[in-house]
């Protein structure tokens, strides 16, 4: 008995409808749909300048790190508390962070299992005599067999990209402390200098009046009176301009912390004395470079992407080794039931297989051994240099600190002499003035031995001072989440 051809039709229609409609449901129970996010910029700009030192969780961020709030807001703002604030404030650390989650998320994504395929063919024929339906109509699926050797490589390489995204955050650490660092002590430098020239222009000023006296009396040359009242204008001109270097340093230092400017008027700021500051660890030049040559993240940097690359090379030299691709199926065929069972892969008959990436990855790697070798002498230059012209500095301070105590026991004669009334007042003014420009000379070069230190800092990426913001450095970068 045969079956009329429009109940084969029907059920081959059927047999059409219940794969689309599969396909159509799939794709309906999707876990992720688009949602537009446009950059808010007028909300950004309104958080950044809402930022606040006060901020509780701020406080809460200090705490979790180990540091010791006893007050809040903080009454004072040391190194330490300056630097966990840039780590929550500054937006590179959070650009680091998102980095290393979408490396997390893609090592995720790489260790998921290979979807299968699915093919739907669908033919309609002319020619339906004897019957036959003119439909053919099949579900055929392509599994694809990867060899576990490849999977194993390919895992390791997503690895490998995490471990790169996990230094790199301690890099944009570091880089956030040393800026920070260096606009601190800038701060602290260009205050004191204010403070010193602020002295200077009274004792000037102190002196122009003694002389002014002493012209009236006929004591005192009108050549002496224009060099004072010379001497006077350039200390007041120099106090003027170093105003805009003080406006300067404010809003450097803010930028380092991922601050508006705004937000320095709720804080006060540490001063520490650089004598506290210059105690430099005594290490020689060849301590200096086992540590910068272990410790720079640039170093362990250029490590991790080798490590990634040998990955990616072993990953390129696996896919010599095909993939077998499954096809197993059922096909209706013009009233024709068809079992399939196909297997394909890539035949080696021209060249070898993947012989192009694997030399390509084979040049990189030599490469990259030329690029930590030059990486590697940068090193060991930047160390030296900077560890010479600290040494040099540190000379030149002794010096000058010599210098300063001989001008110091000077005025302090004056001051005897003047007690016993061998010296006037005129005398001793100028006396103080002396000792008042060779302290500004002094603490100019002591800021610039603790510049010096810090970029022997930078040179080793290893604390030479302020071990407790270092620490707390890499407590921050160690921890993205």
């Amino acid at each position: 008995m045969s079956i009329p051809s429009s109940i084969i039709m029907l059920r081959s229609k059927s047999a059409l409808i219940c794969p689309c409609l599969l396909i159509f449901v799939l794709g309906g129970c999707a876990p992720y749909q688009y949602e537009a996010k446009p950059l808010q910029t007028k909300q950004f700009e309104a958080e950044f300048m809402s930022r606040s030192p006060d901020d509780v969780r701020l406080n809460e961020h200090l705490l979790g790190y180990g540091y010791p709030v006893k007050q809040w807001p903080l009454p004072e703002w040391d190194m330490e508390a300056l630097a966990l604030a840039a780590y929550y404030f500054h937006p590179e650390i959070q650009v680091a962070i998102a980095d290393y989650r979408k490396a997390v998320i893609h090592a995720e994504t790489v260790k998921q299992g290979i979807n299968p395929g699915v093919d739907i063919p669908l033919e309609y024929h002319s020619d339906t005599s004897d019957g036959q339906s003119p439909w053919t109509i099949g579900l055929l699926f392509d599994f694809i067999l990867e060899r576990p050797a490849k999977r194993l490589a390919r895992y390791e390489l997503a690895d490998a990209g995490i471990n790169v995204t996990r230094i790199n955050i301690n890099a944009t650490a570091w880089n956030i402390y040393s800026g920070l660092r260096r606009q601190y002590f800038n701060y602290q430098s260009v205050l004191n200098s204010q403070e010193q020239l602020q002295l200077q222009e009274k004792i000037t000023q102190e002196v122009m009046k003694l002389l002014a006296r002493r012209l009236e009396l006929g004591e005192a040359s009108e050549f002496e009176m224009s060099s004072i009242q010379l001497d006077l204008q350039r200390a007041r001109l120099a106090l003027t301009n170093h105003k805009v270097a003080v406006v300067d340093a404010r809003h450097a230092l803010a930028g380092s912390l991922g601050l508006p400017v705004t937000a320095l008027d709720k804080m006060i700021i540490a001063y520490v004395e650089p004598d506290m500051l210059i105690m430099i660890n005594d290490l020689g030049r060849e301590e200096l470079l086992s540590i910068a040559l272990t410790q720079r993240l640039d170093i362990q940097q250029a490590l991790a992407q080798y490590s990634a690359h040998e990955s990616a090379l072993r990953l390129e030299i696996e896919k010599q080794y095909p993939d077998i691709n499954l096809s197993p199926g059922f096909i209706f065929d013009q009233s024709d039931k068809i079992w399939a069972l196909g297997a394909a892969w890539i035949l080696p008959l021209f060249h070898p297989l993947n012989e192009g990436p694997i030399r390509e990855a084979l040049a990189e790697r030599e490469r990259k051994q030329s690029e930590f070798l030059a990486l590697q002498a940068r090193v060991i230059n930047e160390v030296a240099m900077a560890e010479g012209r600290l040494q040099a500095q540190k000379s030149a301070l002794r010096e000058a600190e010599q210098l300063l105590e001989e001008t110091r026991e000077r005025y302090r004669q004056m001051q005897r002499q003047f007690d016993l009334g061998y010296a006037d007042h005129l005398q001793l003014s100028r006396n103080m003035l002396e000792v008042a420009a060779v302290e500004q000379a002094v603490s100019e070069l002591a800021f610039s031995v603790i510049k010096s230190a810090g970029q022997l800092e930078d040179a080793l990426q290893y604390p030479l001072f302020i071990k407790q913001a270092y620490q707390y450095l890499f407590d921050a970068s160690g921890r993205p989440e």
